[in-house]
């Protein structure tokens, strides 16, 4: 659907979603945590876009991997941070 598949769409979908957040109210309290999630769809995004990289040369298709692999991890260590310390900071607050 309109090419969002893999990286590329979970990316987009992550940053909609930090979006639409903003009418939720709880912007102003987690906008470090923000940040992380923010930070780890960056790296979502260039994930993608170093998959997207073709070459005529397997040994580059292989680096090339190795290099989306890496940003796809550090993405999702970003988020899971993130997240973490979101729910953290929301449910301290719900006390």
């Amino acid at each position: 659907m309109l090419g969002l598949e893999g990286f590329l769409g979970t990316a987009v979908g992550i940053l909609l979603g930090l979006a639409l957040l903003k009418y939720s109210g709880y912007v102003d309290a987690v906008k470090k945590e923000l940040g992380y999630i923010a930070s780890g769809a960056i790296f979502m995004l260039l994930a993608a876009v170093v998959e997207s990289t073709s070459s005529s040369l397997a040994q580059l298709d292989t680096i090339i991997g190795y290099i989306s692999l890496i940003f796809v991890v550090i993405a999702f260590i970003l988020v899971l941070i993130g997240a973490i310390t979101m729910a953290i900071q929301i449910f301290s607050k719900l006390k």
